[in-house]
């Protein structure tokens, strides 16, 4: 397609971007450099312009907000890596319900004055959103300093900047309050965030930041910061390493339907022989608790290790063999080889011991429960430690999202042990689930 134009005269390129490239990452910058390279090569012209747009925030159905935001990194690092190139930010007119926005009339003029600034020398020109350049830490606030801020950085209406958020080694991401210091500069902090090391900004699909220079352009999505390990799995549980992360779920996020942040269901086909599970919770003082529990396959059907949803037909009340249990709660019975029961399903449940768990109290929510007919009830995903009469860890009623009843080890503010009806979950600001399998080598 390119071919027949190569005879003819030509300064520069523009380009923009289709929709069903956003899924590849850091992928996309490599794709890119080759068809500049490729156009370069065939005009013989070695720094030929190459300006681009941003792809615009969208819904895209239940896919992962970060999915577009990883792509939007790998465009920005297009003209950090790439000679001559430059990117037309378009987060302020898109349109969220329409994937294809109406408004070419600013994204044009954004590109032509880019051109003209870029190409043909025109001075006076701001043709181009703040960039950040720099960050430091001081103290609990990141100072963040930025390129491309023409008269100055501000905000789009006079609000509060939004969209920033921060993180540390001790804490995961955090809503932040960001302050314009001067005409290129930018405090941030987070209540609770000590001592911050990472911030991102923008960094979903449907952002519509309002951080812009005065000129009226907007600053590019980043990421920016040493990612930090917020969780211990792989640091105090040597065994996750031999394990495939299949599914990961931000518990705040809970609800009657949702999507993993995380799903590579799809992507692990073989067969797998161990299942394993990962809790995280940390309370409003910053205090963490964790627990990893493996065992035996209970199923050979990937998409039945989940949380039982309605939706995903997951019905389990059986004995589990050879759990594994590590955690940081010195109450919780832990070591290789132990025997245990699981309940996981969607339904209503009540007390009594109709599967004649040993040892289960036929009064009290615990290890031995009877499921009720109503399959859209309470729900309940549960492992329990058989024989020391222990919940390793529960999620129950996961419908009323934040306010889950979410446990490690047996419930103490209540008489059920599992914690059924302890309305647990909101003492938690931060919590995530992961699902992992040993693949069979």
């Amino acid at each position: 397609m390119i071919a027949p134009m190569v005879p003819f005269a030509i300064k520069g390129s523009i380009w923009y971007q289709g929709e069903a490239n956003r899924g590849e990452g850091m992928l996309y910058l490599h794709k890119t450099r080759a068809l500049i390279q490729g156009w370069r090569e065939v005009w013989g012209i070695k720094d030929l312009p190459y300006y681009f747009v941003q792809i615009a925030p969208y819904q895209y159905g239940k896919e992962s907000g970060h999915v577009l935001a990883k792509f939007w990194e790998a465009q920005a690092e297009i003209e950090k890596q790439i000679p001559n190139t430059g990117m037309v930010v378009i987060t302020d007119i898109g349109n969220l319900k329409n994937i294809h926005p109406k408004n070419k009339q600013d994204v044009g003029k954004r590109l032509a004055n880019m051109a003209l600034a870029k190409t043909y020398g025109k001075t006076g020109i701001v043709y181009h959103g703040p960039v950040l350049k720099d960050m430091k830490t001081d103290g609990d606030k990141l100072v963040l300093t930025f390129d491309h801020v023409g008269s100055g950085l501000a905000s789009r209406d006079n609000k509060p900047l939004t969209l920033f958020e921060i993180g540390s080694p001790d804490s995961n991401w955090a809503p932040a309050n960001a302050t314009i210091v001067n005409a290129n500069t930018l405090e941030v902090s987070a209540q609770g965030v000590t001592a911050p090391c990472i911030v991102r900004f923008a960094y979903d699909k449907l952002a519509t930041p309002n951080l812009m220079n005065k000129e009226g352009l907007p600053a590019q999505t980043f990421l920016f910061g040493e990612q930090p390990t917020w969780d211990k799995m792989a640091i105090n549980v040597q065994e996750s390493i031999e394990y495939q992360l299949v599914y990961e779920k931000d518990l705040t996020k809970l609800a009657k339907a949702f999507t993993y942040e995380i799903d590579n269901s799809a992507n692990l086909t073989g067969k797998f022989d161990r299942i394993a599970y990962y809790i995280q919770l940390t309370d409003k003082a910053g205090n963490t608790k964790w627990v990893y529990v493996s065992m035996d396959a209970f199923t050979d059907d990937i998409k039945k290790i989940g949380i039982p949803t309605l939706a995903s037909k997951i019905s389990f009340q059986q004995v589990v063999k050879n759990l594994n249990v590590f955690t940081s709660e010195k109450e919780l019975a832990t070591g290789n080889g132990q025997e245990g029961n699981i309940e996981f399903w969607s339904n209503n449940y009540g007390p009594p011991n109709m599967a004649k768990v040993p040892g289960a109290d036929n009064k009290k929510f615990d290890f031995g429960d009877q499921k009720a007919a109503l399959k859209d009830g309470y729900g309940c995903m549960q492992i329990h430690l058989t024989k020391q009469k222990q919940t390793a860890f529960a999620i129950n009623a996961w419908k009323t999202g934040n306010n889950a009843d979410l446990g490690i080890g047996n419930c103490k503010t209540g008489p059920q042990p599992d914690w059924t009806f302890s309305k647990s979950g909101k003492q938690y600001t931060q919590k995530r689930l992961r699902i992992l399998v040993r693949l069979v080598k």
